[in-house]
């Protein structure tokens, strides 16, 4: 059956919405970051980040049981490389700032990465997890020689020859990483390797830890995973999108995905009547005060999806788009001249929560909300684009937060492939457009995700702004603002980025919470990454995976 191309894209094309030798170059990166703010020293091999390798993972860690194995494990990168069937990372001291480790306190175990006292230790976590560490070898200088296992580690038979802790009772420390990736969701194997300074016999261990065998516990939570777009746009399909109890931009996007995935064939998404049930009660709705809210209008552009829908009621959601997009006139703000939608708090996240209803409204057939449209965009670059071309969050401070990143890459795609070209402005719109974007991919992790703080590697990988970034950049090529062949490898990238976070269930890691404006960049570090089901997250997964599972359809009913 051949798919309509009318009916394929996100927001429907009626409105143009979305028209071997690597092994011997360690990489120099970031595990995390201190209290104190200085990065967290992480050196591994390219095909270390390669999700698609599946060689043995080991991470060697130093300075946290003795100062000594800060050394040390500088020593055993050069005396364990990576080479066929193992893959070596070192962080020769996990804490940069102090003489040795620091104690981990409940609290250290939950709330990534907020913790006041050991950040560092949450950021061990996360960094093993997301980069699919299958054994954590803490080094311990001591007097002994001896290898202690952690839970998870203990469901495997490491063959060593060292004296083995066969009661469960393994060190504090990796004790607590056993109990730290329960929270994150993705179990950790740890050990805690004491070599009596004996640097051979140390780096003998790593090898035949290396060795061991059966699945680890990290790799078995990797499998259950579907590294498939189609598969986990299925998954995500169960949980996000199916209700949406008030406007706010989160469900509206899920919801549109939801019905573009009906249209794409997906069996278990909500077709055009389970859709207009969730969004015709929403049209008796006060219009927004807030940016949210106003994006959140978004999701009346489903009645252009579906062409059975009564004149009626797909008339009365364009009443409704066009109300809402009057906030513009009846409600006015601007700043240094250019008129922009209200409830902006002055943030990067205004570009898309106004622009893209905007253009909406224009296109429905009133074109004035076009030049209002690039006004708002205008506006929003004037207020926050750095001369590097990133975003600041706000005026209050000049930290590029990803997420803020993402909403104004996604709200600039989103309005100007819906804006005509001739618009007074458009050009220069789309020329910060460009300049945002590249300097955007100039930041993209070698795992494909983009930070926390976007120009900070020490952060963490943020999962939303993965798909926001990525899903301005595909809107951007569909619309012909962007060149395919140039982004096809990032946008590949960003994929598998998203996928290995998704479990079976819809749960999610290291995604942002919900943040405005912050003081500083220690504020920003801080923000709390969730480790589980979250509707923002999963509408953005949506947004992306649909995005690119759509290319692929296309692609091969055009062969």
């Amino acid at each position: 059956m051949r798919i309509p191309r009318p009916l394929l894209p996100l927001f429907g094309l009626a409105v143009c919405f979305l028209c071997c030798s690597q092994l011997e170059a360690a990489m120099q990166s970031f595990l995390g970051v201190t209290r104190e703010g200085t990065g967290i020293s992480v050196k591994a091999p390219a095909d270390f980040f390669d999700v698609q390798n599946t060689d043995t993972r080991i991470l060697i860690v130093g300075g946290v049981l003795g100062d000594s194995t800060v050394e040390d494990a500088e020593k055993l990168a050069k005396k364990v490389p990576s080479k066929q069937g193992r893959l070596i990372a070192v962080c020769p001291d996990l804490y940069p700032d102090s003489s040795g480790g620091k104690p981990v306190i409940e609290s250290d175990l939950k709330a990534f990465y907020r913790s006041q006292s050991n950040p560092e230790f949450q950021y061990l976590i996360g960094w093993a997890a997301y980069h699919l560490v299958d054994t954590i070898v803490v080094l311990e200088g001591s007097a002994t020689q001896q290898i202690q296992l952690n839970e998870f580690a203990q469901s495997r038979k490491y063959r060593l020859p060292l004296s083995l802790d066969t009661n469960g009772n393994s060190p504090d420390f990796i004790s607590s990483i056993a109990s730290g990736s329960k929270h994150f969701g993705v179990p950790l194997e740890a050990i805690s390797l004491s070599y009596q300074n004996d640097i051979a016999t140390a780096a003998t261990m790593i090898s035949t830890v290396a060795q061991t065998k059966g699945t680890s516990a990290t790799r078995v939570n990797f499998e259950e995973k579907a590294m498939d777009s189609k598969v986990a746009i299925q998954q995500l399909l169960d949980v996000y999108g199916r209700k949406m109890d008030s406007i706010s931009y989160i469900p509206a996007l899920a919801v549109m995905s939801q019905i573009t995935c009906h249209h794409l064939g997906f069996k278990n998404a909500l077709d055009g009547d389970a859709t207009r049930k969730v969004v015709e009660p929403l049209l008796k709705k006060k219009l927004p005060n807030s940016g949210s809210g106003i994006a959140g209008n978004l999701v009346f552009v489903t009645h252009l999806m579906h062409p059975l829908y009564p004149v009626e009621y797909q008339q009365a959601c364009r009443e409704r788009i066009w109300d809402v997009a009057e906030l513009v006139e009846t409600n006015p703000t601007e700043y240094k001249g250019f008129r922009m939608m209200p409830f902006h708090s002055e943030m990067s996240d205004a570009v898309f929560m106004g622009g893209p209803i905007l253009s909406l409204a224009g296109s429905l057939g009133k074109s004035q909300y076009f030049n209002a449209c690039i006004s708002h965009l205008q506006a929003c670059s004037e207020m926050n684009q750095l001369d590097n071309g990133l975003y600041r969050h706000s005026p209050l401070d000049q930290t590029a937060w990803g997420r803020g990143n993402g909403f104004a890459a996604l709200g600039a795609a989103m309005s100007l492939v819906q804006v005509p070209q001739n618009t007074k402005g458009w050009d220069e719109s789309k020329a910060r457009f460009v300049k945002h974007i590249d300097a955007l991919i100039k930041h993209q992790g070698p795992t494909g995700s983009w930070h926390q703080v976007v120009d900070r590697p020490e952060s963490y990988p943020e999962f939303t702004s993965t798909c926001m970034i990525a899903s301005a950049i595909k809107i951007a090529i569909n619309g012909g603002i962007l060149e395919a062949d140039d982004y096809f490898q990032i946008l590949n990238k960003a994929e598998q980025a998203t996928l290995r976070r998704i479990a079976p269930d819809g749960s999610i890691n290291n995604v942002c919470t919900g943040t405005g404006k912050q003081k500083d960049l220690r504020a920003y570090y801080d923000r709390e990454a969730l480790q589980s089901q979250n509707d923002r997250a999963g509408a953005m997964a949506l947004v992306f995976l649909t995005l690119q599972y759509q290319d692929r359809q296309l692609q091969s009913f055009e062969q």
